[in-house]
């Protein structure tokens, strides 16, 4: 899988955590947006570098931080989504330019790349969503509410079926970078059914290479994946890369 990010965006640093946020603003970055975020993703998925970089927010850069984040900048990079303007969270409403699920995906080859070049786990603590600032590290953060809701999937609902969908994002995408898995191109005129990995939190589900068969890779929770066929309980699924295997289907449930 190549990079999307070009080298001088990723300067040697020690960073310890990536947070996701939405700018509350419209699908372009604008100078503001430019100042708080190291990377930005607008509305087409287009890439826009912040004004500072990822190094100013190393511990000790003696260099003014991008201040993504209340009290919780230094060792952190952030990762902006332009869009969300005039939204609402109760009753939900996604404003007049709402994410888009073409930046929510390039975000997530975003995050993924930043976490392999700054060798960042993919845990709840070190690679989260705004909104689960405050809940997960303890940090006051002043009732942020990015991102609890996307507005291309209203199945997704809260801090941290966010947060998972967004880390087992980057798990699928960190396996395909290594991954001898069978890929598929997905053909965009046949529909298959979509299920969502479910019950297997806080481990994975193993996905084979035949029913029961050798292990090839792990599906975290809230990964996504196409219905192709089934024998018994052993259902054959494509995750959203194209990847297919065998999963056992009990911990598959239907997307609306």
């Amino acid at each position: 899988m190549p990079d999307i990010l070009p080298d001088d965006w990723k300067p040697q640093a020690t960073m310890k955590r990536i947070h996701l946020h939405w700018t509350a603003g419209n699908h372009k970055a604008n100078s503001t947006d430019k100042r708080s975020y190291h990377i930005l993703v607008e509305g087409d998925g287009n890439l826009v570098r912040g004004d500072r970089p990822i190094s100013a927010n190393a511990k000790g850069s003696g260099v003014k931080q991008a201040s993504h984040t209340k009290n919780a900048n230094t060792g952190a990079i952030g990762v902006s989504l332009c869009c969300m303007t005039g939204a609402k969270e109760r009753p939900f409403h996604a404003g007049k330019q709402p994410m888009t699920q073409t930046q929510w995906d390039k975000g997530m080859q975003v995050l993924e790349e930043l976490a392999d070049a700054y060798s960042i786990p993919i845990t709840s603590k070190t690679i989260l969503t705004h909104a689960e600032v405050q809940p997960n590290l303890n940090i006051k953060q002043n009732n942020k509410w990015d991102i609890v809701r996307l507005a291309f999937d209203s199945s997704v609902k809260g801090f941290k079926d966010v947060g998972d969908l967004m880390r087992s994002s980057v798990a699928e995408l960190r396996d395909a970078r290594s991954s001898s898995i069978p890929h598929e191109d997905i053909d965009p005129i046949h529909k298959f059914d979509r299920y969502r990995v479910t019950g297997v939190d806080p481990s994975t589900l193993n996905f084979r290479s035949s029913p029961n068969g050798p292990k090839v890779g792990e599906l975290p929770e809230r990964t996504t994946v196409e219905f192709i066929s089934a024998i018994g309980h052993w259902w054959q699924v494509r995750t959203r890369l194209g990847y297919v295997g065998w999963v056992w289907s009990e911990y598959l449930k239907p997307m609306g």
